[in-house]
């Protein structure tokens, strides 16, 4: 996806391990995407009441709200609904298709940059 298509999307960067939400929302950025970062469920649906939104990356084992509780709590928005969401998680998943309704992608860290930014730009084509 071309750098200037990027630059209309606004990703929300969802992750409590400071270090890891920042090199999310660095290569992110780097690639041309907007960023809003929050350090928790709780953190992320708070941003979301002031900042328009077009993708979720989230953590889903977080202090306060993990990403599970955060996703539901979105499905269940109806202005919110339809932000697509993808998941990051150090526990590998034996059953992914358990967990596909809520998330439109799913990956494993430590996930490459090229892995996260690819995952974004397709998940960004398909739904948005």
């Amino acid at each position: 996806m071309e750098k200037y298509l990027r630059e209309a999307i606004t990703v929300l960067v969802v992750e409590d391990n400071a270090d890891a939400r920042e090199i999310f929302a660095y290569a992110l950025s780097s690639s041309g995407y907007q960023i809003v970062e929050a350090s928790n469920g709780k953190d992320a649906l708070h941003k979301l009441g002031l900042h328009p939104v077009d993708i979720i990356v989230t953590d889903l084992r977080m202090p306060v709200m993990d990403g599970l509780h955060m996703a539901a709590a979105i499905r269940d928005t109806d202005h919110l609904a339809h932000i697509p969401l993808i998941a990051l998680t150090a526990t590998p998943l034996v059953n992914k298709a358990d967990m596909l309704p809520q998330f439109a992608a799913l990956l494993t860290k430590p996930c490459s940059i090229d892995e996260l930014v690819g995952t974004v730009d397709r998940i960004v084509i398909r739904y948005l």
